[in-house]
């Protein structure tokens, strides 16, 4: 199937995108008012006026509008599923945590304002199936999963369980969706973002001390590193793990890391350089006008771009240290 026209609109799309310097100087703005009216002449204009200046909703539609218009001139949807579906994972993990928590006496438990309405589900058809046990229908292997959930947390009253459970389904799911696809790059994607999330673990468990027997069951199959391969890393030293992961495509993420022999510093950079990886991972795809993967590329510029937008809002709104803000941009573009 040919991608030539979906190259194309994507190029144009591309030429919409909000650079690094934008949000550079969107963080120098005095307060949250004059960071709105900065945005005045983006497309972000519109959904903030229609959500009373929230700014978190008004970033929401905008990324909403970018699948109802990807939706219309895509051929292969399974792309923007692979994009999607996390965000249905998500509202999974708001619902039962949710009725966790009723069942525990906490009547206000429910938190519905969390769901996101950017996933392949609509999130009050997820609310009604989930509450009323109806998962007959969901996608993704919910069905089954869901009352693994409730086994599993009546089993351990462990919600953390229960997440991690909810992950390595997610993942599994869109290596699923990657493969039915049968597109070599897309599919070496969806490996590259399941090492990047063990690796982020990885850095995280560290910090916690965690050693590789305790820290096995946070990592993820499916990857291009096994999970007990990125488990016993948490047995070396820290300043080795570059050399061990030499061999694979992510090892080099792994220089924020070794430049701070503080891990606690070093976390939010090794975030952020994952961040970048997973872009440069498709890189290639930029220079080819027929290559599915641009769909891909062009879905993560725009998560970056509203990543940075979140960012650069929370900072001028909170009165935080722009410094420190400046350092979570992403490289989107």
């Amino acid at each position: 199937m040919s991608y030539v026209y979906t190259v194309a609109r994507l190029r144009g799309m591309e030429n919409h995108i909000l650079d690094t310097a934008f949000f550079s100087r969107l963080m120098d703005s005095a307060g949250i008012d004059e960071a709105l009216k900065a945005l005045g002449e983006t497309s972000y204009s519109q959904w903030i006026s229609q959500n009373g200046n929230s700014f978190d909703k008004a970033i929401d539609s905008e990324m909403a509008a970018t699948f109802q218009e990807l939706e219309t001139f895509v051929p292969d949807k399974g792309l923007l599923d692979i994009f999607r579906l996390p965000y249905d994972f998500h509202n999974v993990k708001v619902l039962l945590k949710g009725l966790f928590k009723v069942r525990s006496g906490e009547l206000e438990g429910r938190r519905y304002d969390l769901l996101s309405n950017l996933g392949t589900v609509d999130p009050e058809e997820l609310k009604n199936a989930v509450e009323t046990e109806e998962y007959g229908y969901l996608p993704y292997g919910l069905t089954d999963l869901i009352p693994q959930c409730w086994q599993l947390w009546d089993a351990t009253k462990s919600a953390q369980a229960v997440e991690l459970l909810i992950d390595h389904q997610m993942f599994k799911a869109m290596l699923n969706v990657a493969e039915s696809l049968k597109m070599p790059d897309v599919i070496h994607w969806v490996k590259s973002r399941i090492d990047a999330e063990n690796l982020r673990s990885a850095v995280r468990l560290a910090r916690m001390k965690y050693d590789s027997a305790k820290a096995l069951p946070f990592f993820h199959e499916g990857g291009t590193i096994r999970p007990d391969d990125m488990a016993k890393l948490l047995n070396e030293p820290q300043e080795t793990w570059g050399r061990l992961l030499s061999h694979t495509d992510i090892g080099a993420v792994l220089g924020a890391l070794q430049d701070s022999g503080n891990i606690k510093a070093a976390l939010t950079d090794v975030s952020k350089s994952l961040d970048d990886y997973l872009i440069k991972v498709l890189e290639n795809a930029k220079y080819s006008m027929d290559a599915p993967a641009n769909v891909l590329l062009y879905l993560l510029t725009k998560e970056a771009e509203t990543r940075n937008m979140r960012v650069a809002l929370v900072c001028v709104a909170g009165g935080l240290d722009r410094e420190f803000g400046r350092r979570l941009l992403s490289n989107g573009r």
